[in-house]
């Protein structure tokens, strides 16, 4: 695990595409899973501003998402694919043909996950993972508790993961019940995974990853193991508790 600590957001956004950067450098068409909230706008506005001055080619790269509301496809405004074509893929100029978004809306939702999970594997495997971080630890939408095993799958989300979508929905009573995501073991397999950490409450839930110890109430420290994880932090909002870790104003990985 490699983990790198920023004194501000602006640091961590500029690191994060560095390494995005590097990756489509040495593979252009890199299978890569992205996520939504508000802790990586700033790395996909660093993405699209380096691809209008030709600094970076996203053009070949394939691109998946992390998980979706049930219910909700893509031209709902209140779906995560919807906040990706707005926020990443749109200003980004990624294609149509170079997307597979989970589709919430989709009639038969277990066939759905199927459908996703042949697609990656027909991919070739992602390549990496970028990650945020729930404060009650979760990654993608594997709540608390939630089965491991699994690959992508219809879960249950919890009050807390509902009531934090304040960005999509004014009435906390509107966001779906159940969502899709992909499971642990899905992203466990891609190549490299970049865990994102930005955001009050969110120190407990790094700390149990620092520590290296599985604990089933924090997917997170599911990627306790994982033969390439690299974690930035953002300590002007996270805590840099008690790791004795460097911190950087900038960092190239």
């Amino acid at each position: 695990m490699k983990i790198l600590n920023f004194t501000g957001r602006a640091a961590m956004d500029e690191a994060a595409a560095d390494y995005v950067a590097n990756l489509l450098e040495e593979k252009p068409a890199a299978v890569i899973a992205l996520p939504t909230g508000e802790t990586p706008l700033g790395l996909y506005r660093q993405l699209a501003t380096r691809q209008s001055e030709g600094t970076v080619n996203l053009h070949a790269a394939r691109f998946f998402n992390l998980d979706e509301f049930e219910g909700k496809g893509i031209a709902d405004p209140g779906s995560y694919a919807g906040f990706l074509m707005a926020n990443a893929f749109g200003p980004m100029g990624v294609a149509p043909d170079k997307l597979r978004l989970l589709q919430g809306d989709a009639p038969d939702a277990e066939a759905e996950c199927r459908a996703f999970d042949a697609a990656i594997a027909a991919a070739g495997g992602l390549d990496l993972a970028i990650l945020g971080l729930g404060r009650n630890g979760h990654v993608a939408f594997n709540e608390p508790g939630d089965d491991w095993s699994l690959e992508t799958h219809r879960v249950r989300l919890t009050e807390s993961t509902r009531a934090a979508q304040g960005g999509l929905y004014a009435d906390p009573g509107d966001v779906p019940d159940h969502g899709l995501t992909m499971g642990v073991a899905t992203v466990f397999k891609a190549r490299k995974l970049l865990l994102l950490v930005s955001g009050q409450g969110k120190d407990d839930a790094l700390q149990a990853l620092l520590c290296g110890k599985p604990d089933p109430n924090r997917s997170v420290t599911a990627l306790v193991g994982h033969p390439d994880l690299t974690v930035l932090r953002d300590v002007s909002s996270v805590g840099a508790g008690n790791q004795g870790l460097a911190t950087r104003g900038s960092a190239t990985i």
